[in-house]
């Protein structure tokens, strides 16, 4: 228990933090589809040196050129098309307190957008997309106390991130949560519990549920964080492949030349991508990991800056969130290349 305590607490903060990133960006797309992936670190250790959740991490990424477009109340503000699409994104987690039972970490995130944008009815630059370049910055810190509840490890995290772009300061946001290990052998860990967010009005609760099977083939496992990824991975020695799909968000602030839109909008592009993987460890402190499949879009268009849209009810009458400029886009396919530096072994 001693062993796995100490697990709990070194890698839990890591994922925390990385989860309220994506989380506070998907969830101004759709509440329902926020990745419930909070607890994934309890088992990096069984995926043999394989950590997603590394002190710095550099990618590029480019996507197929695609036509898109722009409605609001069922109007058609723009047809276009975006192409040289490419994106630089950069990441570093540092730990700044690491007690007994309580630790703290510091976050900072930066992405560069960069593509060409046509308005296709008069062959002119977009109306929506006037840059050719977004820069977007995110950064915060998370603290986690750690205790044991019916003998079973359990982490109590709050979090605070605060973005921004080039021209200003964004927005601030926040979030709690209560994560368990419920069942751990050297096979199988499972992983549950809820987190909460202040980006509505009232707080959402949501699940955060995760679990990493190995099969008798001892280099074969199934990893899956509900509803945000899942993947079937094989390693052999210093490489790892891995085929499956997983939940990810594009967005930054820009000016878009509209009326009855706010003058600074934020851009989000949610997306769901089935891909497959290869990692390779280069030595104890360096990776490298490549990444291609199709980008299909879930949820995207236009928010205020406050990440406040239109709300409407489901089918299900579920309330949800809307943009105030919905946007529509082929699916396409993208490849990842990145790099990544871990501090510790």
């Amino acid at each position: 228990m001693n062993n796995l305590t100490n697990l709990f607490k070194n890698g839990m903060q890591k994922k925390i933090f990385i989860t309220v990133a994506l989380c506070l960006s998907i969830c101004t797309v759709k509440a329902q589809e926020i990745p419930d992936s909070l607890a994934q670190d309890f088992r990096n250790f069984l995926a043999k040196n394989f950590s997603m959740y590394r002190t710095v991490n550099l990618n590029w990424e480019t996507k197929w050129a695609h036509n898109y477009t722009f409605t609001q109340d069922g109007n058609e503000l723009e047809k276009g098309k975006r192409r040289d699409l490419h994106k630089i994104s950069f990441s570093t987690m540092i730990p700044v307190l690491k007690l007994k039972k309580v630790s703290l970490y510091a976050n900072v995130q930066y992405r560069s957008y960069q593509f060409d944008a046509i308005e296709k009815n008069h062959s002119a630059t977009s109306a929506i997309f006037s840059q050719d370049g977004y820069d977007y910055f995110a950064g915060g810190l998370n603290g986690t106390y750690y205790i044991n509840v019916f003998n079973k490890p359990l982490a109590l995290s709050a979090s605070v991130i605060a973005d921004g772009w080039d021209k200003g300061f964004g927005k601030v946001q926040g979030l709690l949560s209560a994560v368990m290990i419920f069942k751990h052998t050297k096979t199988t860990t499972f992983t549950a519990g809820i987190m909460g967010m202040t980006l509505f009005s009232s707080i959402p609760i949501m699940p955060v549920i995760s679990y990493w099977h190995r099969f008798n083939n001892p280099n074969l496992s199934v990893d899956i964080t509900m509803p945000s990824q899942f993947y079937m991975r094989y390693q052999l020695n210093s490489h790892r492949f891995s085929a499956g799909a997983s939940m990810t968000s594009d967005n930054f602030y820009m000016k878009p030349n509209l009326k009855n839109v706010p003058d600074i909008c934020y851009f989000s592009e949610a997306t769901l991508n089935p891909e497959i993987v290869y990692e390779y460890i280069i030595n104890k402190h360096f990776y490298l990991v490549a990444r291609a499949g199709a980008s299909m879009v879930m949820m995207a268009g236009l928010y205020s800056d406050t990440r406040k849209g239109i709300k409407v009810r489901n089918e299900e009458g579920q309330t949800e969130v809307e943009p105030l400029v919905k946007m529509k886009r082929n699916m396409v396919p993208f490849f990842n290349l990145g790099v990544s530096y871990s501090l510790f072994k």
